[in-house]
């Protein structure tokens, strides 16, 4: 794991508005090319072309000399970059220009035949071989622009490998990026090739960098919560609403550091949810929360919706039934705020009233956070009805024995001397009041907490890299790493209250960079792994149960035993063998 941040690899391109017509005549091909070159000799080797490196030798047009003053503001110009500054790994060259760089042989410096230059295409890569005619050097060069990765059979250009994966990882769909190339003649991997490199190099990378991150993210959330225990909030999202869902994912997030601290990916084909889609989110939920218990990380409190599949399961188990259970404020409102939605609708004249007792009820439930005042809340939401009828103080009755007035101060009369205000005999504040009072409201009220607001295989791994999205910015933000450089003010239609939205510097996301290291290794273990197939080494894990139990024997025996392959009597090594084959 490298959690220090790592400078992006810029993509260099060249605007459009700089192309010139004679350059569009001819349709050159692209390739990309590395800073360090292979080939029989890389100290030989000239180096990599970039864009400093193609100029506009053989183009016939000429700019107008009768130019205006304005557009020649207008135009945009490449400035070329200090060579002492930071380098891409990557530059995009045309073909031509890359021709210019073998007009002399790179061993002797004789003037090669252009005509004997053969240019290969391998992917992104490029393969250029000639044979020198130079009697006295009769050299044949092979010079690729791209260096290999990988062992054995997995060997391959780096950007070959790197391409897809750094798709996958930044969420850009194949088919756009084939378009992409398709448009620009840009060379790179077949759809077939980085779907497979996907398959069986990135999934495993995304998978073990994952695991580390979320150890990371884990260890701070604890160490932050400290012995009072963690308070998390668990919450599902299906791909499709309805009953028709196929796949689910449940993610638990701190909500202290708003870290993600688990993720569970669920198919409903899956064991345990037999092909109905309801159950994705029970399940997900539980093998979340018992994944944190069983590691030992302390949880206090699990803020979640108003599920009563996962609810109840938490109730029953017994790892999590002592954990309190508390409900999201958003998904409290939600409701009240569809039944809202039906009474202004049929009466738009209660659209201000709507307006002032959503951001009354936000008021109460933020002021009112802890459990022993929120009856007291529940009563100070409902004297909404005593405050829209124009009643400020009242008697104490059975609807209201704590509080006996609005907490509000003096009011202002508007400038047009009117104020919203309903009868108590009207069927609009009869349809208010059934909102108020209904019996689901009142327990989701009662427990609401404040903390916070809320194919297979690829949809796991999507979810990951969404929680190591996440987890990146989280993290930037606690090591103040992110500036703000900028802001936007919100018009929020249920709140009085301004919204500003701030806008911050882009995160560091230092894990795309682990994943492409880590696809390297996977890429050399996937090489062993052929090897081993070859030579007929099984690829499971008996040669751990093996050695387990040599050394539960040894523990069980006292005895300092030798290794069998220095027994010297070939009879007692069946003996042995005999004995193992026999326990496992």
């Amino acid at each position: 794991m490298r959690p220090d941040a790592i400078t992006p690899l810029p993509l260099l391109t060249v605007p459009l508005r700089t192309s010139r017509p004679a350059d569009l005549i001819h349709q050159s091909q692209f390739s990309f090319t590395t800073g360090s070159q292979s080939g029989n000799d890389n100290s030989s080797m000239p180096p990599s072309p970039s864009f400093s490196a193609l100029d506009t030798m053989g183009s016939e047009y000429v700019c107008s000399q009768e130019t205006s003053q304005g557009e020649e503001d207008d135009e945009e110009i490449e400035e070329e970059e200090d060579a002492s500054g930071e380098r891409g790994h990557y530059a995009i060259v045309e073909d031509a220009c890359l021709l210019r760089l073998f007009k002399r042989c790179q061993e002797c410096g004789a003037e090669v035949d252009q005509s004997l230059i053969e240019i290969k295409r391998c992917g992104s890569a490029r393969i250029v071989r000639y044979d020198c005619l130079n009697p006295e050097c009769n050299a044949s060069v092979k010079w690729e622009s791209q260096e290999k990765v990988g062992s054995g059979r997995s060997r391959v250009y780096s950007a070959n490998h790197s391409i897809p994966i750094a798709a996958f990882i930044t969420g850009t769909p194949l088919p756009r990026l084939c378009d992409f190339a398709q448009v620009l003649e840009l060379e790179i991997p077949s759809d077939r090739q980085m779907r497979k490199t996907i398959r069986e190099i990135g999934s495993i990378a995304t998978e073990r960098v994952f695991d580390g991150w979320q150890e990371i993210s884990r260890e701070l959330a604890v160490n932050v919560a400290g012995d009072k225990g963690l308070q998390v909030s668990i919450d599902g999202q299906y791909d499709s609403p309805g009953h028709t869902s196929t796949n689910g994912k449940v993610t638990v997030i701190d909500c202290e550091t708003k870290l993600a601290l688990a993720g569970v990916a669920k198919s409903k084909n899956d064991p345990g949810i037999d092909g109905v889609s309801c159950r994705i989110e029970s399940e997900g939920a539980m093998e979340a929360i018992i994944e944190l218990v069983d590691r030992n990380i302390n949880i206090r409190t699990i803020v979640g919706d108003q599920n009563g599949m996962v609810n109840k399961r938490l109730r029953e188990d017994p790892k999590t039934a002592s954990i309190e259970r508390v409900f999201d404020f958003w998904h409290v409102q939600k409701p009240m705020r569809k039944e809202w939605w039906k009474i202004v609708k049929v009466n738009p004249e209660l659209t201000p009233i709507y307006q002032q007792f959503f951001n009354h009820l936000y008021y109460v439930h933020n002021k009112y956070t802890e459990r022993k005042d929120r009856p007291y809340a529940l009563e100070l939401v409902r004297s909404f009805l005593m405050h829209i009828q124009g009643k400020h103080k009242w008697e104490k009755n059975d609807e209201f024995q704590l509080v006996t007035q609005c907490e509000h101060g003096r009011l202002r009369e508007k400038d047009n001397g009117e104020t919203a205000t309903l009868n108590a005999d009207t069927e609009e504040f009869e349809a208010v009041r059934k909102v108020l009072y209904a019996p689901r409201f009142k327990k989701a009220f009662l427990e609401a907490a404040s903390l916070i607001d809320t194919s297979p295989r690829y949809y796991k791994l999507k979810m990951q890299l969404a929680m190591l999205h996440h987890n990146s910015l989280m993290l930037d933000d606690l090591l103040e790493r992110r500036k703000e450089i900028g802001n936007t003010v919100l018009s929020r239609k249920a709140r009085v209250v301004i919204a500003i939205k701030r806008k911050r510097g882009a995160g560091t996301h230092t894990w795309r960079h682990d994943i492409l290291e880590e696809s390297i290794k996977v890429r050399i273990e996937l090489s062993n792994t052929r090897t081993m197939r070859l030579l007929g080494i099984p690829e499971d894990d008996v040669f751990d149960v093996l050695n387990a139990w040599w050394e539960e024997k040894e523990a069980q025996w006292g005895l300092e035993m030798e290794w069998i392959e220095e027994e010297s009597d070939f009879t007692s090594q069946e003996r042995i063998l005999s004995s193992m084959t026999r326990s496992l």
